[in-house]
């Protein structure tokens, strides 16, 4: 994958359209596809921005307030819905701190 198609992977799938985070606050659950798509385009960056000093606004944008994606507890998932939505908000958190660290 090219630089330029993953960072408008992580702009769609983070503050575009199709926020994965998004929809998994407002209670519509996760594409997996799309979700994989960010993750695997996160590492794209994660490479590619390593040892620079500067990386786009438009991306640092994208991860300025996850962590507002992290409370969803208001019964709209199962117990084992919500264990595995946190896991992947904290997968993605874990690939932000890697990209900006």
């Amino acid at each position: 994958m090219k630089v330029e198609e993953a960072l408008e992977i992580v702009y769609e799938y983070t503050i575009g359209d199709n926020s994965v985070l998004y929809s998994i606050r407002v209670g519509l659950g996760v594409n997996e596809k799309n979700y994989h798509s960010l993750i695997e385009a996160m590492k794209v960056l994660i490479t590619e921005y390593t040892d620079k000093t500067e990386i786009p606004k438009k991306l640092a944008l994208c991860f300025v307030d996850i962590s507002k994606y992290f409370y969803f507890h208001d019964g709209k998932y199962s117990t084992e819905e919500e264990e595995k939505f946190e896991d992947a908000i904290h997968e993605l958190s874990y690939f932000a701190e890697k990209l900006f660290g």
